[in-house]
């Protein structure tokens, strides 16, 4: 029973949208079904939330090769510019990240006001 309940939520569509709090709780409601333990209980949330962060992942990359052949097809853009894009957005994010953690590190993202 709780794998087929595993395999319903893993093949939902807004898996990656499911949160830890959201799993717990759906975990918490099995738990009390099917008698299991704390143990169990918190493991399947776990499981729950790993499962919905890949489902995302595959979504989102399936998303974003049908845009680029999207992009590719209708002649807005070359596969020689969409590669360009994106090795400056990853460089962005990346550099986006470094300056967040080293924020958060020093502890001055409180502090940060929006003008």
């Amino acid at each position: 029973m709780v794998e087929i309940i595993k395999k319903v939520v893993k093949t939902g569509y807004g898996l990656g949208l499911l949160s830890l709090a959201e799993a717990k709780k759906i975990a918490r409601e099995l738990k009390k079904r099917l008698n299991l333990s704390e143990e169990e209980s918190l493991k399947l949330a776990r499981e729950l939330v790993a499962n919905s962060e890949k489902a995302s992942q595959e979504v989102l990359a399936a998303a974003g090769k049908y845009f680029e052949a999207a992009l590719i097809k209708s002649g807005a853009a070359s596969k020689g510019e969409l590669k360009t894009a994106k090795k400056f957005l990853r460089k962005r994010a990346h550099r986006i990240k470094s300056t967040m953690k080293e924020k958060v590190r020093k502890g001055l993202h409180r502090f940060d006001k929006k003008r």
